[in-house]
């Protein structure tokens, strides 16, 4: 069977989410060290280890920039009635795409390497180093995941244009990374082989930030739509029309209040962000209802003309959900051993 446009757009989304995964992990290790939270020494190695995934969205880079106009139409003259630009330049964009990723990948593989030198005890110097590069961690996720967010998204209609879609992306997946590491942890807290103990508290943390990045979310999704509603753009929001009056339009609510009221209705409460079982709730609220996110604006374009939920329209989407899942998985597992952070056993533990 031949993909289809959302075929593509399922795999694209999978791209995302392991290229997010590790680049958020970097962002919020960056972020928790210079706020000065303890508990950074609980979590940092665990999210450092998810730099195994970098070499695979590599290769799904790879894959998704040689499929040209099936995954980007205008590579194949779809335009949309608008001229292209500089920006969509087919070389450029390839060029960008595949530069910007080494350059970042370069970045949080040597972010990481720091970061296994900073411990209180640790030469001041060493720490200093880290600490410069800790700083420029927000301003490479914002950018490049900007950059990101206009060429897998944004410009999928040509002349396009959100002044604050870079920040709603980004604000999105570094959210969507939160969940999908609450799960994370519950999974290895139930397999109870890791070396350092993953305390209750620190799913608290997480969720409160999660409670916060939840509200900023729903403000910026309401905000980039009524400002284009309001100031009556019928160029710019024609596309909201096609996601909200196509044949999937209630995806579009599906993903809105899966993250949005779902779940601030259960964040809010303190005995849910004390419980790493309750918290898996709104997590899997929040990490479905992104990845539907990401797929609904991927083909919000021609929204108006697909007939596609994702996963129960065609097989393909799970088959490629979960080779990517299950790849991604056992590179992640095994990078957690050769990090050290697994206990095996007695003689292990002996030898340490």
């Amino acid at each position: 069977m031949e993909m289809t446009l959302p075929n593509w757009a399922v795999l694209m989304d999978n791209f995302l989410f392991t290229l997010y995964i590790p680049l958020t992990a970097v962002f919020w290790s960056s972020v928790i060290h210079l706020s000065g939270g303890k508990w950074r020494y609980e979590v940092r190695f665990l999210m450092a280890s998810s730099r195994a995934l970098f070499p695979l969205g590599f290769v799904l880079l790879l894959i998704i920039l040689a499929s040209g106009e099936n995954s980007f139409p205008w590579m194949g003259g779809e335009t949309f009635g608008m001229p292209l630009n500089a920006w969509h330049n087919i070389t450029f964009f390839n060029m960008r795409e595949i530069i910007l990723y080494l350059a970042v990948w370069a970045y949080c593989a040597h972010f990481i390497k720091l970061q296994r030198k900073d411990f209180p005890h640790s030469d001041p110097k060493d720490r200093e180093r880290f600490k410069h590069w800790a700083l420029l961690a927000p301003f490479v996720y914002m950018i490049y995941g900007s950059v990101v967010s206009w060429d897998f998204e944004m410009t999928q209609m040509p002349r396009w244009f959100s002044a604050v879609y870079g920040l709603y992306h980004t604000e999105s997946m570094m959210r969507a990374f939160l969940a999908f590491f609450i799960i994370s942890l519950f999974v290895l807290r139930w397999r109870d082989n890791l070396k350092r103990r993953i305390n209750d508290y620190v799913f608290n943390y997480i969720g409160q930030i999660m409670l916060a990045l939840t509200i900023i979310w729903t403000y910026l999704a309401f905000m980039q739509y009524l400002v284009m509603w309001y100031g009556d753009l019928p160029e710019d929001i024609a596309r909201w029309d096609k996601m909200l009056q196509g044949p999937n339009a209630y995806l579009y609510w599906v993903f809105f209040f899966m993250n949005s009221f779902f779940p601030f209705l259960m964040l809010i409460f303190k005995s849910v962000r004390n419980s790493p079982a309750l918290l898996l709730f709104p997590s899997v609220s929040i990490l479905v209802g992104t990845f539907i996110e990401r797929y609904m604006w991927i083909i919000s374009p021609q929204a108006d003309n697909i007939d596609h939920t994702p996963f129960l329209s065609s097989w393909i989407d799970v088959a490629i959900t979960v080779v990517i899942l299950g790849i991604g998985t056992w590179l992640w597992d095994n990078q957690m051993k050769k990090d050290g952070l697994y206990y095996e056993g007695e003689e292990e533990d002996a030898k340490s």
